[in-house]
């Protein structure tokens, strides 16, 4: 039985790729570079740093880059449909939540804002120095700080990177996409929606 749920943040929690998105084709457009904005989803759904290489941009569009984009989705950007329920049944059923995300202290600011902060017992960010997903680290300190038992606990993420940490440390894993591809997940679906089939039923 499923009693430790360790969760990605951008496009698992919340849906922030929208705003990630509208950001940077702003900013290029401003540039005079016209892209299309299906590519730049595909890029940024992989990683931010992906999406700066393939467009070559500069240090300084990135600083600005990160500066508006944390402006704008304090503003736009909300939980899936769902998740606010989610994680409030898990937890009335005994559930502990945490979160390993690349993303930085923002995090903080939209958790509070749609008051989900009370939810999660540890949230890794940028800031605490782990390795970077795929590499297992700050899932494994999650679980060796809490004494997660590895029967027990899962990972959940909306890219292979999310799931390769959580398969890397033992534990099962769960991939959201809608996209069909190879993957070592334990489980798939197709959006955060269908989560709760996955884990309440």
């Amino acid at each position: 039985m499923l009693k430790h749920f360790i969760w990605d943040f951008d496009g698992t929690l919340f849906d922030t790729y929208p705003v990630l998105v509208d950001v940077f084709v702003e900013l290029l457009e401003r540039e005079g570079r016209l892209v299309d904005r299906v590519e730049v989803a595909e890029l940024m759904a992989m990683s931010a740093k992906t999406t700066y290489e393939a467009f070559g941009v500069s240090d300084e569009f990135i600083t600005t880059y990160k500066q508006q984009k944390t402006t704008i989705e304090f503003d736009r950007s909300h939980p899936f449909p769902g998740i606010q329920k989610l994680l409030e049944t898990l937890s009335e059923r005994g559930a502990t939540h945490h979160i390993v995300t690349h993303r930085g202290q923002s995090i903080h600011a939209l958790l509070t804002k749609h008051q989900l902060t009370h939810y999660f017992q540890d949230v890794l960010t940028a800031e605490q120095g782990f390795a970077r997903k795929p590499d297992p680290e700050a899932v494994q300190y999650l679980i060796e700080q809490h004494q997660l038992q590895l029967s027990e606990t899962i990972m959940i993420g909306d890219r292979e990177l999310d799931v390769l940490a959580g398969h890397h440390a033992g534990i099962a894993t769960c991939l959201i996409s809608n996209q069909p591809s190879e993957t070592v997940a334990t489980y798939t679906v197709l959006s955060p929606d269908r989560l709760k089939e996955l884990f309440l039923t």
